[in-house]
């Protein structure tokens, strides 16, 4: 059986928005779960405490008012620190932390029910509206994991430094987002993450404002994916940003913001911090992406152009062992690579794909007409349509094989098993048809055993793979031919519903058969001929000479 990549579906996007709602909770919670880490008067505290900035005041638990006289309330004191009675930002801490502990069930399964919620609108958007390869399971855990991940790091530092909230690095997820898949896809993460970390702070106003506003900023400009480093210069922006809305949120709230008196806390300055907090993000997003890549299922850039390089065994192995299907890939990559640039899929993701799909007719070569020899016999004509179709199948099957073996990649194997999708081999079926059918056959035994093509990235190699072969017959070589072949195969798919989950549009459709149409056309331009090919042929004893004969005199100078 072949083992194809699983889609989420409904019942996996609530089982995944469960467990990762109790896990976001248990983060979020694991201070207040520890009793060592409760605070004691008198003694230093073993961890950060922070009073979210807020109207409500703690009036009734302070044991002094001299530290809520002044309109908002926010308190962050660093670990370690002796906690005094007679301090009055001590006491509203204290008087903050001995509200939050004991915890409560109720309490905490109200923070897991916000998180459910969450979870389930992020999961239904990606199954319904978000970039094909959202779709499927695996990455949706991996994208889980990675906000898990980030909700972890902000807790950390929450709790073991005594830095401003605002200095954590959230914005790296959402770049690293956009960098796998798409922007929409990373400003819906960034809005979810922000209320997640906002809650370890009671959903701390300000915080909120400044991830919601860092996350969307980086997002917007980084503009081009193929330059992971821009990221560094969208996190610096961002940070500008965000440190921007942070003193018009606290104008706002506050009626005033003393930014010379802000800015001279240093670390602590909470503008310093909003701006430092987008460069780390920036930062931290340039430094790991290529682990956050394969966290979440996507190839990085580089991996791909490793791939890419010609002297890769596995591609040595294929042009050494079927030279026509290799000849026939390397004609696809080129096609399939200008049609997904067209419509703004991944172009070297669907260039590495026609490489390494048909690598599975190595096993049996001569089954396959481009590996023929002119005038070659055909091992299909001594077997019965059957078994001639078996072999083609099994190159879909064993190619998968080969490459997992190979360690490529899941995103480049994913064309192996979806290049024919789950198509029937026609010719051998008429030819067994045409028979008789004498065993009694049905159009299963000669489908393929993969599955439909579930991104534009392969379902446009499944369109290549035909119009290529397909170009081959158009004789003269005219666009309007061109284009009426790829109409036809176009069409053939979409009646079979090869592409119903491939998110192609018909947009897409439209500008792919334009694109492909123009490059066959271009592909197969006329030459002017060359004198000698004018002329007629001449006798072997008497060759053209490709280059002029040899003299032993000096050439005069200048020449």
């Amino acid at each position: 059986m072949l083992r194809t990549r699983v889609r989420a579906s409904v019942t996996a996007g609530v089982a995944l928005s469960a467990v990762f709602a109790l896990l976001f909770t248990g983060v979020g919670a694991i201070d207040i779960l520890v009793p060592s880490w409760g605070p004691v008067l008198g003694h230093p505290t073993p961890i950060a405490l922070r009073v979210p900035y807020s109207t409500r005041i703690l009036r009734d638990h302070a044991s002094t008012e001299s530290s809520l006289s002044h309109g908002q309330l926010r308190v962050l004191i660093p670990p370690q620190t002796l906690l005094l009675e007679g301090n009055g930002d001590h006491a509203v801490a204290f008087a903050y932390e001995s509200l939050r502990r004991p915890t409560r069930l109720t309490r905490l399964g109200a923070y897991a029910a916000i998180h459910f919620a969450l979870g389930l609108m992020l999961t239904a958007y990606l199954r319904t509206f978000g970039h094909s390869r959202t779709r499927l399971l695996r990455t949706q855990v991996g994208l889980f994991g990675v906000m898990l991940l980030t909700m972890a790091v902000a807790k950390g530092m929450l709790l073991f430094t005594g830095l401003p909230e605002f200095w954590m690095p959230e914005a790296a997820a959402p770049l690293w987002i956009a960098l796998s898949f798409d922007r929409r896809t990373a400003l819906l993460v960034n809005i979810v993450l922000a209320v997640l970390i906002a809650s370890l702070l009671r959903y701390d106003v300000l915080l909120l404002f400044v991830l919601l506003t860092r996350g969307m900023t980086a997002t917007v400009l980084f503009f081009s994916v193929k330059r992971p480093r821009q990221m560094l210069s969208a996190g610096v922006l961002a940070g500008i940003t965000s440190a921007a809305v942070y003193g018009a949120v606290r104008i706002v709230y506050d009626g005033t913001f003393p930014v010379l008196a802000d800015l001279s806390k240093g670390l602590g300055s909470d503008l310093i911090a909003c701006a430092g907090g987008g460069a780390a993000a920036g930062l931290l997003a340039n430094l790991l992406h290529e682990p956050v890549e394969r966290l979440l299922g996507h190839v990085s850039r580089n991996q791909l152009l490793t791939l890419s390089d010609l002297d890769h065994p596995l591609l040595m192995k294929m042009a050494r062992e079927a030279p026509g299907s290799w000849e026939h890939a390397r004609a696809m990559a080129n096609l399939a690579e200008a049609a997904a640039s067209a419509i703004g899929a991944d172009a070297l993701l669907t260039r590495v794909g026609a490489y390494y799909h048909d690598l599975g007719k190595t096993l049996h070569p001569k089954f396959f007409v481009e590996n023929l020899a002119p005038g070659e016999k055909t091992p299909h004509a001594d077997l019965p349509p059957e078994k001639s179709a078996e072999v083609i199948l099994t190159h879909v099957v064993e190619g998968t094989k080969i490459l997992r073996q190979g360690g490529i990649p899941e995103s480049v194997v994913e064309f192996a098993y979806t290049h024919h999708g789950t198509q029937v081999v026609e010719f051998f079926w008429h030819k067994c048809q045409e028979q008789g059918n004498p065993k009694g056959l049905t159009e299963e035994h000669f489908r393929y055993p993969g599955m439909r093509p579930q991104t534009k990235e392969t379902a446009i190699l499944m369109l290549v793979d035909s119009i290529e072969a397909a170009s081959r017959t158009i004789d003269p070589p005219e666009r309007e031919k061109f284009e009426a072949m790829i109409q036809r195969i176009v069409f053939t798919k979409l009646r079979d519903g090869q592409l119903d989950e491939s998110g192609l549009s018909l947009e897409d459709l439209r500008i792919l058969t334009e694109r492909m149409t123009s490059a066959l056309v271009n592909a197969h331009h006329s030459r002017i001929k060359y004198p000698w090919q004018k002329q007629p042929d001449l006798p072997p004893s008497r060759p053209t000479p490709l280059l002029p004969p040899a003299t032993t005199s000096e050439p005069e100078p200048g020449k």
